[in-house]
């Protein structure tokens, strides 16, 4: 099956990415297909971090199934779900022939951006292994706890995996050249329906695109997507999420800030 998994931390850029690469014509491109992949049920403590041993001979099967009846026609399918980032043994397992995207976005912002989906009491977006354990916590702390968590699973697994990685960070302010990487990895020729949908794309908030599905999710409270963590958060709550933060950010080169000062992406 020609089939490619786009993957990340939920609020990375994973709806974004996938539209980008959904509005190409030998695309046929599917949003979160949650039903067929928890079929296998849940993970560890109710979460959504599922191994190799759940891809059962049936589960396999079934799932295989299902996603080669959407494929139908088309060249390339393209299913795009922030759970899965946690399942990457689960679904290599499944489809081990699937190219990987992995969306990575600054951490900070992250933990910004998932204040209306777990920051409350209802905890909507996915599920790390500690996520109970992270309800107890005050809610910019909770979510970025969650993006330590998830990355450092994510990132484990994906040294074992071919994949490509694309920043969050270099799709906003650099997305014909991402568009061309990814269309590469993905064996797809240029058209010009991707490199429209780029030139919506952009950081500044006002005015600008969103994603379809994720407006629920915009909070109409920075300017600029790229550091919103400086408009959003107090001095402390800045210096808490950056210090829970702080070795996956150096470790995915993030600049790390001690003054707090505008530092803009490189």
């Amino acid at each position: 099956m020609n089939i490619a998994l786009i993957v990340g931390c939920a609020r990375s850029g994973t709806s974004i990415l996938g539209e980008l690469v959904g509005s190409h014509p030998d695309v046929k491109y599917i949003f979160e297909a949650h039903s067929i992949w928890e079929m296998a049920g849940y993970g560890e403590n109710e979460s959504h971090r599922l191994t190799e041993e759940k891809a059962t001979p049936q589960i396999v099967a079934t799932v295989r199934e299902w996603f080669s009846k959407q494929q139908d026609s088309a060249v390339l399918l393209v299913e795009k779900n922030p759970r899965n980032v946690l399942r990457i043994p689960f679904i290599t397992k499944i489809f081990p022939e699937a190219r990987i995207i992995h969306v990575v976005r600054d951490g900070r912002d992250v933990a910004c951006s998932l204040l209306p989906g777990i920051g409350g009491e209802d905890w909507m977006h996915l599920k790390p292994p500690s996520w109970k354990q992270f309800i107890q916590e005050i809610p910019i702390i909770r979510c970025a706890k969650v993006w330590r968590e998830v990355l450092g699973i994510a990132l484990n697994d994906l040294q074992k995996v071919p994949h490509l990685t694309v920043k969050y960070e270099d799709l906003v302010l650099r997305n014909k050249m991402v568009a061309m990487d990814i269309l590469r990895y993905l064996r797809l020729q240029v058209h010009e329906n991707v490199s429209r949908l780029c030139e919506k794309i952009q950081n500044a908030t006002a005015n600008s695109y969103n994603a379809q599905h994720q407006v629920v999710w915009f909070k109409d409270d920075h300017q600029s997507r790229i550091g919103r963590w400086r408009e959003n958060l107090s001095l402390k709550e800045q210096e808490t999420v950056q210090a829970i933060q702080k070795d996956l950010l150096v470790r995915l080169g993030y600049p790390l800030v001690s003054n707090y000062a505008d530092v803009p992406y490189q």
